[in-house]
């Protein structure tokens, strides 16, 4: 569960929120709409860790946020538009830093990779190839797989659909929401109704109007 008590950000000599406060829910997925700059991608960053405010609190399960914590570290997967992966290294190594938190064999830990990427369609990908060659929709995938291999509880994706076509855009909304479970908490930036209407919850930061 995340709980925001009275958060404001300021960014320029303008909040870009002031008193707001909200709880997501474990076993819940969310989605955050509104206009551009309204606030969807600073908020995930405020959870996140990445984004400083002046004033109020963010908890994760009771605890006040630390972003510095192994913990926290451990529990957080963040799926980024842009993808983040490491352009210069290649599949595997993107794929293996998905896999720091996790224990077991060498072996365990191959099988897990081929696993994912099988349910993503890229079971034939070379894990050798360098990232850069991809295409967008499988840097997209591999950014999801590299995620969602750490068995985070709380999911953060901005726009995680915005720069794919309609066939790799389902594909990756698809995936998020089914790795859904009573422990974990799935929050997507968006500004496609249709996609929004998959979540649980959507949450109007331009209007403050939560609907389910």
């Amino acid at each position: 569960m995340i709980q925001i008590d009275n958060l404001a950000i300021k960014k320029s000599d303008k909040f870009i929120f002031e008193n707001f406060s909200y709880t997501f829910e474990s076993g819940k997925s969310y989605a955050l709409m509104g206009h551009s700059g309204c606030g969807k991608s600073t908020l995930l960053n405020a959870i996140a860790g990445f984004e400083k405010y002046q004033r109020g609190q963010i908890k994760i399960n009771g605890k006040k946020l630390n972003a510095n914590t192994q913990y926290y570290r451990k529990i957080l997967g963040y799926l980024f538009q842009n993808f983040a992966l490491i352009d210069n290294e290649n599949v595997s190594h993107n794929l293996d830093i998905g896999l720091a938190f996790q224990k077991g064999s060498k072996a365990k830990k191959e099988a897990k990779k081929k696993s994912y990427l099988a349910a993503l369609g890229l079971a034939d990908i070379d894990l050798k190839r360098k990232v850069s060659t991809l295409s967008g929709g499988e840097q997209q995938r591999l950014s999801l797989i590299r995620m969602l291999m750490k068995e985070p509880k709380i999911i953060l994706a901005d726009e995680p659909t915005g720069s794919l076509d309609k066939d790799n855009g389902e594909v990756i909304l698809n995936q998020l929401l089914d790795s859904l479970t009573d422990q974990k908490v799935i929050i997507i930036a968006t500004h496609d109704l249709d996609i929004a209407k998959q979540c649980d919850t959507i949450v109007n930061l331009e209007q403050h109007i939560y609907t389910r």
